[in-house]
């Protein structure tokens, strides 16, 4: 996709999973996306190339006859290295693997288990242009950077980052600070990478839970819950 060129009224989806069910039946829970195709891999997506205003992307995929296949991060790292603009679709909860696949290039995330409504109005904001970042990351690095425990942050990004901590939107923030949007994502995903890099050097596995990452911080139990997170 052009990304100089208006996304359409229907954007144009495709689904990428593993799973037949939601393969054949995405279109007809959400009507107000056009889907234009559907994988079981990143790697037939690429085979095929196809013109898209959005990719909705399962993290967890399953193995081709092979024995291997591309998902996570790095699926996400070249699905935006070949210009398409990703969405997880998926029930993944560990805070540090959805780090990590922000910080890879991913512009938001949708839980398979919420309501179509709330999933198709975040599928319509991540085509045109909008992150949707589960509020647990935000609070994740807004209790970080409280705790000094977050390498330095500028001063755009601290107050990118406490603005989606407040929940203000995304629009309303730009104009407030004289940016643009776009611009407003970058220092929030610049913000998730540094987090990355310190949840890593603080010896973290890639799938540590949220219980793990609050014994490892020192955080009382509970400090990074979100109900919409259980």
């Amino acid at each position: 996709m052009n990304p100089d060129q208006p996304v359409p009224v229907r954007p144009r989806v495709v689904v990428v999973d593993d799973a037949s069910q939601t393969r054949d039946t995405f279109h007809l829970a959400y009507q107000a996306l056009e889907v234009v195709a559907t994988f079981h891999t990143v790697e037939s997506l690429l085979a095929a190339q196809p013109q898209a205003d959005l990719v909705v992307l399962d993290l967890l995929l399953s193995p081709d006859l092979n024995g291997s296949v591309l998902q996570g991060p790095r699926a996400i790292m070249e699905l935006v290295h070949h210009g398409y603009r990703v969405c997880m679709y998926t029930d993944e909860r560990r805070l540090l693997v959805l780090a990590r696949c922000f910080a890879a290039g991913a512009s938001g995330m949708v839980r398979k288990l919420d309501s179509v409504a709330d999933n198709q109005a975040a599928f319509l904001q991540v085509a045109a242009g909008q992150s949707v970042v589960p509020p647990s990351m935000v609070e994740l690095a807004e209790l970080l950077r409280r705790r000094r425990r977050l390498p330095e942050l500028t001063g755009r990004q601290t107050e990118v980052l406490n603005a989606r901590a407040r929940g203000e939107a995304w629009d309303a923030l730009a104009r407030r600070l004289g940016i643009s949007p776009k611009t407003a994502q970058d220092h929030l995903a610049a913000v998730m990478a540094k987090m990355v890099g310190f949840l890593q050097q603080a010896g973290l596995d890639p799938y540590a839970s949220a219980a793990d990452v609050e014994h490892a911080l020192g955080l009382a139990p509970g400090d990074l819950n979100d109900p919409g997170m259980r």
